[in-house]
């Protein structure tokens, strides 16, 4: 059996257990399946062995609305989570602190009857834009995967001079 067809069969196993055992008994069970794919070794016999301790994953959000200028960095500065580090709300940047996928998603928020742009960079290099036209309040998120190396940088940036509500959040997982 494949890594990828063993993988997957775990995770569909965790989805039937999902729906048939009581929440504590759910979370013990995927978060033991999880574990389980995590230290199955590949035929490269290069596989990090990371445990749900140790996985990168951050959530932030804003504390304030924010006016990050063109091409400035959104600075989300209250910590929900910070798994490994790799997210510091002083510069708004997360640096991958392991290589892998990681799966970022970003919500902002514009104000009534005004436009909104911003978008997701990798290591300076735009890689998914919101645009809000601004109507009225107006919700945006971008959710994108990326194959990232060790110390590759992922920031939200602003285009324009545009104001973010306190209404939003920046969060990656890998």
């Amino acid at each position: 059996m494949s890594n990828y067809t063993t993988v997957l069969t775990l995770l569909f196993l965790a989805e039937i257990v999902m729906g048939s055992c009581d929440t504590k008994l759910e979370c013990s069970l995927l978060g033991d399946l999880l574990e389980m794919a995590m230290k199955h070794k590949g035929p490269d016999k290069g596989c990090q062995c990371l445990s749900r301790t140790t996985i990168p994953a951050f959530q932030s959000m804003l504390n304030k609305v924010q006016t990050p200028g063109d091409n400035g960095v959104i600075k989300f500065e209250k910590v929900v989570i910070n798994i490994r580090n790799g997210y510091n709300p002083t510069t708004g940047i997360f640096t991958a602190p392991v290589a892998g996928v990681y799966q970022f998603s970003c919500t902002v928020m514009s104000e009534n009857g005004k436009h909104l742009s911003v978008y997701l960079s990798h290591n300076n290099v735009k890689q998914q834009r919101i645009w809000l036209k601004g109507s009225s309040h107006e919700t945006g998120t971008a959710i994108n995967i990326l194959n990232l190396k060790k110390g590759d940088q992922v920031a939200v940036k602003g285009l324009g001079n545009d104001r973010i509500l306190d209404i939003v959040h920046f969060l990656a997982i890998l």
